[in-house]
Parts: C-alpha cells; sequence; structure tokens
C-alpha cells in the first residue's frame, strides 16, 4: 500500500509510541490506538471470490466514500469481527 508523506509520519509516530490522541477517554484512545496498530499489522494476503454485482456495488459505495474497495471491503471484514467478538 502506497502512503503519503504525512501517513508516513503518522505511522511511524505510531510504531514509536509518539502518537497520543488527549482529548479522548483513556478507553476510547485505547481503542483507536489498537485500531491503528492493526491496520499497520496488515501482512496477509487473501483471494477472494465475489458475485460480480456484490463487487460492483462494494465498488461504488467505496468510490462514493473516497477509499480504494479494497480498503472498503478490508474495513467491513474487521467491524464485522469486532461487533461478532463482543457479541460472544
Amino acid at each position: 500500500m502506497k502512503m503519503t508523506k504525512f501517513e508516513n509520519k503518522l505511522k511511524d509516530a505510531i510504531e514509536k509510541g509518539d502518537f497520543e490522541i488527549v482529548d479522548l477517554p483513556k478507553k476510547e484512545r485505547d481503542k483507536y490506538r489498537e485500531a491503528a496498530k492493526a491496520a499497520l499489522a496488515k501482512d496477509k494476503v487473501v483471494t477472494l471470490r465475489l458475485n460480480g454485482q456484490d463487487l460492483k456495488a462494494l465498488k461504488e459505495i467505496a468510490l462514493k466514500s473516497g477509499k480504494k474497495y479494497q480498503t472498503y471491503i478490508g474495513e467491513l471484514l474487521h467491524e464485522h469481527i469486532l461487533r461478532r467478538s463482543k457479541a460472544a
């Protein structure tokens, strides 16, 4: 994934522990810190077969939200996993 200079600086700050969100409660800050670490830890590639209409719809939704469709799919999966793990 290609990142901008700002994204690279942010990534470096997070990895060093120099990045802090100060205007949120500690529990919420920890949640975002863990999400950022998880986002940086993407190291697996998955091949997935999808219905063509579903993929087209996903790409359109991602485009409208300003995201790449693969990023959008990853976010959807991550949110689903978080919801399911809380329900368990």
